[in-house]
């Protein structure tokens, strides 16, 4: 693997030619969604990680929707960043979960956050067995964990779960990823859970 935008516009183009890729489209230069994202985003519940969670993170993207309306109905604090990190926000016991779960939703519900994160729940465009994890490009997924930890919102050991479809897991690109760059330690897929260990 060259780069990580190699491997970016590698996994965007299988996605689109394959019509996995799933509303919003065309999903280059995005996190994105996929056929199938539903029932991946159903895993979380048999991690043992979010069943003793209080506040689960889950990133704004429209994949993760799902998972971020199964933290509020299992009656968890959702925590969210709001896009391009304006804001970061908690979310607990409302109502309208669906119109909660969106972009509109977070500014709305949102108050303040303070509750600590068990959890942590990002999106991917690419992943490896090993752990590796390829966002957009941007860099949000790390400054996202950056400010929290910094704000003594979550530990370091705390777990990191993603949610692909099997076509984004890739082999080995170690040798294009920084030391700095967070690792995820559960892939959830429609068909498994892959723990890295």
């Amino acid at each position: 693997m060259r780069s990580k935008q190699v491997v970016r516009q590698k996994i965007w183009q299988v996605l689109e030619d394959k019509n996995i890729a799933d509303f919003p489209r065309p999903c280059f230069g995005r996190i994105p969604n996929f056929t199938g994202s539903r029932q991946a985003s159903e895993r979380i519940k048999e991690i043992t990680e979010f069943q003793s969670a209080r506040c689960v993170f889950c990133a704004p993207d429209f994949v993760l929707k799902r998972i971020r309306e199964i933290v509020l109905e299992e009656g968890k604090t959702l925590a969210v960043a709001l896009p391009h990190m304006k804001d970061f926000v908690e979310i607990a016991a409302v109502d309208n979960i669906a119109k909660a779960t969106n972009i509109k939703g977070f500014k709305k519900y949102g108050r303040p956050i303070h509750t600590k994160i068990d959890l942590f729940v990002q999106g991917s465009v690419a992943v490896d067995r090993r752990g590796n994890r390829l966002g957009k490009g941007k860099g949000y997924g790390d400054q996202e964990w950056d400010y929290l930890l910094k704000r003594n919102l979550l530990d370091p050991g705390t777990k990191v779960v993603t949610l692909v479809h099997e076509l984004q897991i890739v082999d080995d690109f170690s040798r294009v990823t920084k030391r700095t760059d967070k690792k995820v330690d559960y892939i959830l897929t429609p068909s498994e859970i892959i723990p890295v260990s």
